[in-house]
């Protein structure tokens, strides 16, 4: 990638959740279907994944399940800090449309960013979190649905729900 941001083609959103007794992968869901699958089907603007990872992952207060029974070999030293792994949610490469209703996440290696990061912070392929969104014409209504799936299994599924356009 250049340093052009002209040029960029890859739109990634990285969240922070500070809150120790937060739940990261509660919270991705939420902000995942309720909010985000709803402003990119609406507005048309494609993302192309999350990334959830901040200082807090891999402490005491959030323990990471992906180094849970690791001998700290997956732990990566930036400074004062080990850091896990990053969890990664990869959307589709176009955004759902009465003329394509199904969106599958896109590969890993289509996001030059998060694969980087995948990569670097030795993430495993089997913790990459895949987002497809579904659309269907009800009547009046358009309604989507969002599916994760891990590792090739099904995480999380909604109901097919109307988009609320404001």
């Amino acid at each position: 990638m250049g340093h052009d941001p002209a040029k960029a083609d890859e739109f990634v959103i990285w969240s922070i959740c500070t809150n120790l007794g937060a739940d990261p992968r509660r919270n991705a869901w939420s902000g995942i279907h309720t909010r985000l699958s709803a402003e990119m089907i609406s507005r048309n603007q494609r993302v192309d994944g999350l990334i959830v990872w901040d200082m807090v992952c891999g402490t005491i207060g959030r323990p990471c399940p992906k180094v849970a029974d690791d001998d700290g070999s997956r732990l990566t030293d930036i400074g004062p800090f080990r850091v896990p792994p990053a969890c990664i949610y990869l959307f589709p490469g176009t955004v759902p449309s009465g003329a394509t209703p199904a969106a599958p996440a896109q590969p890993i290696e289509a996001v030059e960013l998060l694969s980087a990061f995948h990569r670097c912070f030795k993430g495993r392929d089997t913790e990459l979190n895949q987002v497809d969104f579904e659309l269907l014409q009800s009547g009046s209504d358009l309604m989507r649905r969002t599916t994760i799936r891990r590792a090739g299994v099904i995480q999380k599924v909604s109901d097919m729900v109307p988009i609320r356009r404001v």
